[in-house]
């Protein structure tokens, strides 16, 4: 099945997801003086140790789970302690492996979930509120550690090594070896490519490490729940009521429908556009430090739960 180039072409119409051209250039000229620096990923549940060996262990395992962090309609948003600080999204699941690389207590860092049960993962994922899919994160981090050992000496250096410090390179070995982060989907259109967790694994290396890698300015933007909700928001993504109805609703949207895959396209595509508009309007940012931008104003930054609903497919992609 031919690849669609789903950063250049808008998912087509009638899947439920328009994406407002005048939107983006408005919000564009709004930021084009906006600073949009690479991210340092320097906030709290976030490790000490950025030597390049430990760091990509951490980015490499800790972002294969990093998916469907919200909770089931009508339940507490899953939390963890860290430091005495209460940890959600994000930070909490980094905050989960930070603690237990630190620990030392079941071996090497890429070792220690081989072995695991779902017991193990449940205390591994301690908090309160409600974590969905722990076994599926069990089963996940076990394949990894797995393979990650019988291909790459049980460490992501060496695969980072291997790809010559590119970060597209990166990408491509996470996605052809790991079948976790794999995010296709055959579609009538053609095969929709996301990958969204080895991008974003791939960025995390490579700002987080203060090693210069290359090809950061390929990626697009990741299609997740929070960043089509902020664009949303911006009035860049339009929803046909249906649709839009649903995701207020928080009614699950099945994963590989064609309204979960419009949404995810509309993202990616729109994320394209809105960086070709600000580069037109002087501003060179690069599109790992957009999304970064945007997720931040979504999930940390004071404007955090303001921003309406996300939609919610249960999915271990994102």
């Amino acid at each position: 099945m031919h690849g669609v180039d789903i950063r250049s072409v808008a998912p087509p119409p009638g899947w439920g997801v328009h994406v407002d051209a005048g939107a983006v250039e408005r919000l564009a000229l709004s930021w084009r003086s906006e600073a949009f620096p690479l991210p340092a990923w320097d906030y709290p549940g976030l490790p000490a140790d950025r030597t390049p060996r430990h760091w990509f262990d951490f980015c490499g395992l800790a972002v294969s789970v990093l998916a469907c962090l919200w909770p089931p309609e009508g339940e507490e948003m899953w939390s963890t302690e860290h430091h005495g600080q209460r940890l959600t999204d994000a930070p909490g699941v980094f905050a989960c492996f930070v603690r237990a690389m630190a620990s030392g207590e079941r071996g090497p860092t890429t070792a220690l979930f081989v072995d695991w049960n779902d017991d193990d993962a449940e205390c591994f994922f301690a908090g309160s509120g409600i974590l969905q899919l722990i076994p599926a994160r069990r089963r996940v981090l076990q394949q990894v550690s797995a393979i990650l050992a019988e291909r790459w000496e049980g460490h992501f250096i060496n695969l980072v090594e291997d790809a010559a410090f590119s970060a597209p390179g990166t990408v491509e070995r996470l996605v052809s070896t790991f079948p976790s982060y794999r995010d296709e989907w055959e579609s009538d259109q053609g095969l929709l490519a996301f990958d969204k967790l080895a991008h974003l694994s791939a960025a995390m290396m490579a700002c987080g490490s203060g090693i210069e890698f290359t090809g950061l300015d390929t990626f697009p933007l990741y299609p997740d729940y929070m960043l089509p909700m902020v664009l949303r928001h911006f009035g860049i993504l339009h929803y046909q009521p249906e649709l839009a109805d649903a995701v207020d609703a928080r009614h699950l949207i099945p994963p590989g429908s064609g309204e979960e895959l419009a949404i995810r396209w509309a993202t990616v595509y729109a994320g394209q556009q809105l960086t070709e508009a600000l580069h037109r309007h002087g501003n060179s940012v690069v599109t790992p430090a957009l999304d970064y931008f945007l997720w931040h104003q979504a999930v940390l930054g004071p404007r955090a739960g303001t921003m309406g609903e996300h939609h919610r497919t249960i999915t271990m992609a994102y």
